[in-house]
């Protein structure tokens, strides 16, 4: 089966779907749900950033500016033409998903977020609310079970079959604007659980030792990789929806192709240069003299650690 790969002609067949101009540069949204978070979280990183002048650990510059670069993302996958171009193509749609499962979570985490945030919170909230919550032995159990390795992986791949190839789930978002942001809320958070095990949002570490993470890296990876290969190489489209509905000319079996091709070779790529990434990073403490000890459990929101 060869792989039509370019699209011979970017023709816009359908412009009335984009929207009532048919304008696709023009098709921005404004969705408070997601912009109103979006911007207290900037502000109060910012504001907990100012309130942190004596710091007990290094923050330096780069921290911040990824943090906000995965709200950017965040923000441009929702909010940009990127959008209203994944209602009318499977591509474009398999894009957006990979920046909200694989890029925005990394990125917020790398930024190291804890610290910032819980100085930025207003006072009533920091202390009324997440400190209570974080006292709550319930409430720290559950989120280690969450965070524990083989469910956030477990969940990793069931969160993405089932959207995919559960009988109506990936048509149900398409069609129902509940169903779509609870699809990319799904997929947000199953990514923020794996980055979690592979990510040390310090002051808060994760569990796994530096070698493990690698293992877990791969692991997790590979039911992603096989999905990715198996929407690449169906000899038939899974999703009509998309019939009638592209403006780009080309077939439902060539963007099915290359959207399995973006779920698969890309993410495998970023998979495989995290490993690198994760071993140079424990050849470099060793040579220093740290072996590779499992971290410490990772400290509950609110607790001394997660405010120094």
């Amino acid at each position: 089966m060869q792989l039509h790969l370019v699209p011979r002609a970017l023709e816009v067949a359908h412009p009335e779907h984009l929207n009532h101009t048919g304008d696709l540069w023009g098709a921005w949204n404004v969705d408070p749900q997601l912009l109103v978070p979006l911007a207290l979280a900037a502000v109060w990183y910012a504001r907990g950033l100012s309130r942190w002048p004596e710091r007990s650990r290094e923050h330096p510059r780069w921290r911040t500016a990824l943090f906000y670069l995965g709200l950017l993302v965040l923000l441009l996958a929702i909010e940009s033409p990127l959008d209203a171009a994944a209602e009318h193509h499977l591509t474009f749609h398999m894009i957006q998903h990979e920046l909200l499962i694989v890029v925005a979570p990394a990125l917020i985490l790398l930024g190291a977020p804890t610290t910032p945030l819980l100085r930025g919170l207003p006072r009533e909230l920091r202390l009324g609310v997440v400190r209570r919550l974080a006292r709550r032995h319930a409430v720290r159990r559950g989120w280690r079970l969450l965070t524990h390795p083989l469910l956030a992986g477990g969940a990793f791949t069931v969160v993405l079959w089932l959207w995919h190839l559960a009988p109506g789930w990936y048509e149900a978002a398409l069609t129902s604007e509940w169903i779509h942001e609870l699809q990319h809320v799904s997929f947000s958070a199953v990514g923020l659980l794996v980055w979690w095990n592979v990510i040390d949002p310090a002051p808060l570490q994760a569990r796994l030792a530096y070698l493990p993470r690698i293992l877990f890296v791969l692991a997790v990876g590979v039911p992603k990789h096989i999905l990715g290969a198996f929407l690449t190489f169906a000899e038939e489209p899974f999703y009509p929806y998309y019939e009638g509905r592209q403006f780009i000319d080309i077939s439902l079996a060539t963007d099915q192709q290359i959207a399995g091709l973006i779920m698969w070779a890309p993410s495998q790529l970023v998979m495989l240069g995290v490993a690198a990434a994760i071993f140079a990073v424990w050849y470099q403490k060793s040579g220093q003299g740290r072996p590779d000890e499992p971290p410490a459990a990772p400290e509950p929101l609110g607790s001394r650690g997660a405010r120094a």
